[in-house]
Parts: C-alpha cells; structure tokens; sequence
C-alpha cells in the first residue's frame, strides 16, 4: 500500500527528529554495521522492523546465489520450489534450470524444498536447499509425525513461507517448473523498483534447450 502524502510527511517528521537524536551516528557507524554482519541479529531486526510489502523493497537474509551479482540482491523476492518424488536426475536438472533462468529473469531468489539431498548442486550454484524427510520414511512411521505425509510437507512448507517470507511457492515436477510460474517469474520482475542495481554473473549460463521457446524471457 502507498503511503498517503500525510503519512509521507510524519515519515519525514520522524526522519529528521531521529537524526537529530543523541545516538544517531554512534549507532549508524557502530551498531548497524555489526548487526548487519550478524546473521542473527540481521534475521531478527527485518522480522521487527521490516515492512511485510513491496517487491524488492525488503532485505531478506538469503544466499542470492551464483547466477545473479550487484548491491541490491538482497532484496530479490525469495521464491520457494517445491519439488518430491523426484530422482537424483530430475532434481539436479531442476536446480540447474531455475538457477538458469533466475540469471535471465533478475527477479527472484530461489529456496529449493526437495526430498533429495542435492548438496553437490545447490553447493555449486551457491542456493539454499531446504530437505523434506522422504514419503517413504514417514510412511514406516519412524519420523515421528501422526499426520502422515502430505500434514508433514504442509506443515514443513507453511514454517519455511513464514521464517523465509516467501513471496511464491513454485511447484515442480519431473518436466520441471510450470509454464504459469515461468510467466509469474517474469511478472515479478516488472514490479521490482527501477532503481534496483541486480545483474547476471559472468559468465552468464544459456537457457536449456528443452525450455519450450514460450517461457523464455
């Protein structure tokens, strides 16, 4: 929501009433600095203080991974892919194809929620991996989780929305990411604030080419 031009001004009024306040450098050359260096203290000030709105406004601690570089990554929308039953194959090819097209798009930073543990991959493309406990251990009944396995990945996927602030979950199968979430992607990126300074990394990978031409960017 945009503030109303009354709102702007008590911003403003804020603004420099705080600026004015005994403190203000110590703790903008001192404190914030440290905090920022600090995962924890980082996670838990953007959980107080941040907004919860507007794409590319809000910093959110993320790797941003290799496929994307400049000052403002931090601030790409994290989008969640949700992928299970996958084999070793598929997943790996899913993690390499979306970080492929998050250097074409510029617009989101990808969380991976898989049952596979690809570390090799996600390691190498520097992206977050979030691992379910396969459907065939809560099966046996040794995870511990009376629900079954779809109240497990619920309830596993709704904390991971809300510690990452997760602005879309992507759903994946063994073609890969849906032509709808492709263009969603692309949407993303033309509400992101012009000014925001994200590029592709050097070198920049191509497209795969089983990508149907349709959802390239």
């Amino acid at each position: 929501m945009t503030p109303s031009p009354e709102q702007r001004r008590r911003q403003q009024t804020v603004a420099r009433w705080v600026k004015r306040a005994p403190g203000y450098r110590l703790a903008l050359e001192e404190v914030l600095p440290r905090v920022r260096r600090n995962a924890t203290l980082s996670d838990f000030a953007w959980r107080v203080f941040a907004p919860r709105h507007g794409a590319g406004q809000v910093d959110v601690p993320l790797r941003s991974g290799r496929a994307v570089t400049g000052p403002d990554v931090s601030r790409l929308p994290v989008v969640g892919v949700l992928a299970t039953g996958l084999d070793q194959a598929a997943a790996e090819r899913l993690v390499e194809d979306v970080c492929v097209l998050q250097a074409d798009l510029r617009s989101f930073r990808p969380l991976f929620v898989l049952d596979r543990p690809v570390f090799a991959v996600t390691r190498r493309h520097d992206v977050a991996l979030e691992l379910l406990v396969p459907e065939t251990v809560v099966a046996r009944g040794t995870h511990g989780d009376p629900g079954g396995w779809d109240d497990y990945v619920a309830r596993r996927v709704a904390g991971l929305i809300d510690h990452y602030q997760l602005w879309h979950l992507l759903r994946a199968g063994p073609d890969g990411l849906d032509a709808a979430d492709v263009r969603l992607l692309r949407a993303v990126g033309e509400r992101l604030p012009e000014e925001l300074d994200v590029r592709p990394a050097e070198p920049v990978p191509t497209l795969p080419p089983d990508l149907p031409a349709k959802d390239r960017p």
